[in-house]
């Protein structure tokens, strides 16, 4: 019985949640079944440890077991506790509500309360804090309800309602369709997923037409800059005007759709230096900073651990080794407690490594247990960049072998990075057998190491491409 959907849900909710349902279950408006209520009062103490007869022998003391009577009261119960979370949820919607009781009062003729009910509704409108599109469906819900109003009172005159439910209609409809297609372009430059943009060239040439109409609407203004953004990433206007926008209307989205919103910029940064255009790095990192500014990143920020992660090592790379050092123990205690060993160990050996102390690096790699595969990768590629430029020979070649058995092995590595991990070990070994044969073989390695470096160049798909080439670099010098 305890594999019962209405038991498994029940033990899921907070205790506050549970008596509530309780509470709900002794209403008589809600339910009038005695059973159920005796039922469910029995699971909630623990008795019988939920063993079908015995809670059976509970409610009907002396009577043969009826194992389909019981199903129909975990049945019952299960219907209850649903309408219940119904009711929980619906509480929360007062704008749902309201609009649903303007509804009931057109239908069932109250018209007393007619004016009262969208007066209330105003209120509300206008004490919103986002100018979503969510905000804009709202509008137009409202207008829809509105004109149906006009229309029952029959009179033959015109009537306001129509021309804002239709303009709301089209506000709701562009930024939703922006928004979503923002999304689309994005998914399929990282997926390779091929989306059909239905209209949206039209919808695009449109708003550039008769922008002045829209600009005062950021979830049409951002979102529209967005999409020009993906679509020419060679005009580094339309990043610099978002950023603009970011800073007057950001506030206007809610606090997840704003870290969808920046999250775009990121990527734009990250594709930039990717280019090649490195001066973007410093972009990237002054918009992270301005993330933890204004509060998106905080422990309900499910991406937290990889923006610390992604954070450090922009600062370390632009040189900021003390700002790095002080995001991380300021960000390590915001982090879930399932993740935040991992995190803080990964970022923190991403520090003594940047900054050259190897030994406390190498530590600190070795005395945790990386249990998400991302952070045993990356730690993994540490260890042998640490190896490779500490010329630790033996322990250099047992990583690349057990390096390679791990990607053989972790079936949660997909095809692309599986083969990005194992081309860096593959370069990786060259290089470094190339470095021991150095010393004996200068004029004979030359070349060899010159081609390996060619190839480098030419290649895209390899972890710490940028290291590789680096360290290739100073192959060649030593070789002259």
């Amino acid at each position: 019985m305890d594999q019962s959907k209405f038991i498994k849900t029940y033990d899921k909710l907070d205790k506050v949640s549970q008596r509530r349902y309780i509470e709900f279950l002794n209403s008589p408006y809600f339910n009038k079944n005695e059973e159920v209520r005796q039922f469910v009062a029995l699971i909630r103490q623990g008795k019988a440890s939920h063993d079908p007869k015995k809670i059976y022998e509970f409610l009907y003391p002396g009577k043969p077991f009826d194992a389909r009577r019981l199903h129909d009261l975990l049945y019952k119960s299960l219907k209850l506790l649903e309408e219940f979370l119904t009711e929980e949820q619906y509480a929360t919607q007062t704008w749902d509500r309201k609009l649903n009781l303007l509804n009931y009062i057109r239908v069932n003729e109250l018209e007393d309360l007619n004016s009262v009910v969208q007066r209330e509704i105003q209120e509300l409108s206008s004490k919103k804090q986002f100018r979503d599109s969510n905000y804009f469906y709202e509008e137009f819900m409202y207008q829809s309800e509105a004109y149906k109003i006009f229309l029952d009172q029959a009179q033959i005159k015109g009537d306001e309602n129509l021309q804002k439910k239709v303009d709301r209609l089209d506000l709701f409809y562009l930024s939703a369709k922006l928004r979503d297609s923002c999304e689309m372009m994005n998914r399929k430059r990282i997926l390779s997923i091929d989306y059909e943009f239905h209209l949206l060239n039209n919808l695009i040439e449109a708003i550039k037409a008769d922008f002045e109409r829209y600009k005062d609407y950021p979830a049409i203004s951002v979102y529209f800059r967005i999409l020009l953004m993906l679509r020419e990433p060679e005009d580094t206007g339309h990043f610099r005007k978002l950023q603009e926008e970011f800073q007057q209307n950001i506030g206007l989205f809610p606090q997840d759709e704003q870290r969808s919103l920046y999250g775009y910029l990121q990527n734009y940064c990250i594709r930039k230096v990717n280019s090649g255009a490195a001066a973007f790095y410093s972009e990237l990192f002054d918009i992270y900073e301005h993330m933890l500014l204004i509060g998106l990143m905080d422990p309900d920020n499910k991406n937290l651990q990889w923006e610390l992660k992604n954070m450090v090592s922009v600062a370390l790379r632009l040189g900021k080794y003390e700002r790095a050092l002080d995001i991380v123990e300021t960000l390590k205690t915001r982090l879930p407690e399932e993740v935040s060993e991992n995190a803080y160990a990964y970022n923190l050996a991403n520090y003594y490594y940047e900054t050259k102390n190897f030994r406390k690096a190498t530590l600190l790699l070795h005395s945790v247990d990386f249990k998400d595969v991302y952070y045993n990768l990356d730690s993994k590629s540490m260890l042998l960049k640490i190896y490779f430029e500490q010329d630790e020979e033996e322990a250099f070649f047992a990583l690349v072998n057990t390096f390679q058995v791990f990607l053989t092995r972790n079936r949660l590595i997909s095809t692309d990075t599986h083969l990005a991990y194992s081309n860096l070990l593959k370069f990786a070994r060259k290089a470094f057998v190339f470095k021991t044969m150095l010393p004996y073989q200068r004029r004979h390695s030359s070349h060899k190491i010159r081609t390996l470096n060619d190839k480098l160049t030419r290649s895209k798909n390899v972890i710490n491409l940028a290291w590789l080439l680096k360290e290739t670099d100073k192959l060649m010098e030593d070789a002259q």
